[in-house]
């Protein structure tokens, strides 16, 4: 994020001398690569989740392993889904 912030920081100054930028946005104001970032962490892709495999055999699941299939699939497309909103609403 202190990256980003500098990329922000850095667009102000050469838009403020006069190279044809888009207008970068307002001190405080997240910019569109921040809100990427933040969408792909928030969607967390999980490639084994342990801890539901613990609570599976902890209360006797038989297969505790089968939730690694279903929860690949559902946050790869919470991911992609997240990620392609963003690009989208970037226009």
């Amino acid at each position: 994020m202190e990256s980003l912030k500098d990329l922000e920081e850095t667009r102000r100054k050469e838009y403020s001398q006069g190279k044809k930028i888009p207008k970068p946005v307002s001190h405080d104001t997240a910019n569109n690569e921040m809100c990427t970032f933040m969408i792909i962490n928030i969607s967390s892709l999980q490639l084994i989740p342990v801890n539901m495999i613990a609570y599976r055999s902890q209360y006797g699941s038989l297969d505790p392993t089968a939730i690694v299939g279903p929860a690949i699939a559902a946050t790869l497309f919470s991911t992609v889904i997240g990620v392609a909103l963003c690009k989208l609403l970037d226009r």
